[in-house]
């Protein structure tokens, strides 16, 4: 697609931000980059048809949301690579802030619609990419939609219909009390990772075993690697 075709395109969506000149050449043509991708990613799902309640153009809607959102945020290897000032580093990220704002708000916004539809997306409708892509976008929500999916998911878990993982990390990320899974900690020492606290613990196994996680001594090796200060 012709450059001036894309940066029409950028024009025609809402949802993203016209590059504009600065004091930094080279931030604008990294800018309009980004932008550029942007806009051939909108371009390309734009020329399907809407079709919310046909579920294949669901998944693709939310692998389209996931593109968007990856877009915006795998950018850092570009200032080390230009070998930007700190000046012209500050510039780009705070135009790729602005980006990646609007895109949060948008794909929340119409993960919402889709929410009101089919209330979540069970790995034997829908395929376990689609219900990865919804825990993903759900992750840079507001606390408001995060506890929202955890309610609507916590049913599915136990039947293994979604990610036991990030649904259990999710509802420690967002109780307002102790974790129920132990999915979230710190390190207590050097090689020695522990989980911060938890409601009843004697049966905190038993629990993570109900939706498909290994016991803690396990989760906690994992993590115990990462764990090499004092």
């Amino acid at each position: 697609m012709k450059k001036s075709m894309l940066l029409a395109t950028v024009l025609c969506f809402g949802t993203a931000i016209a590059a504009s000149a600065s004091d930094y050449p080279r931030v604008d043509e990294d800018i309009q980059s980004v932008d550029e991708r942007l806009a051939f990613l909108r371009h390309g799902f734009a020329s399907h048809p809407v079709a919310p309640k046909d579920k294949e153009w669901v998944k693709r809607k939310l692998q389209h949301m996931i593109d968007l959102d990856a877009t915006a945020r795998d950018i850092f290897e570009i200032p080390v690579q230009r070998h930007y000032t700190d000046d012209e580093r500050a510039d780009f990220m705070r135009r790729m802030d602005e980006r990646r704002v609007q895109i949060d708000r948008q794909n929340v916004a119409d993960l919402q619609k889709l929410l009101e539809l089919y209330h979540w997306f069970p790995v034997s409708e829908f395929g376990a990419g689609a219900d990865s892509d919804a825990w993903m976008l759900v992750q840079h929500a507001d606390v408001d939609l995060q506890r929202q999916a955890v309610t609507i998911a916590e049913p599915l878990a136990a039947r293994h219909e979604t990610n036991s993982n990030q649904y259990a990390w999710f509802f420690d990320r967002v109780a307002p009390n102790l974790q129920r899974y132990g999915t979230l900690g710190k390190c207590a020492g050097p090689g020695d990772w522990e989980p911060f606290p938890v409601e009843d613990p004697e049966n905190l196994d038993a629990r993570r075993a109900e939706i498909g996680l290994e016991p803690i001594a396990d989760y906690k090796r994992r993590f115990a690697p990462l764990c090499t200060g004092p």
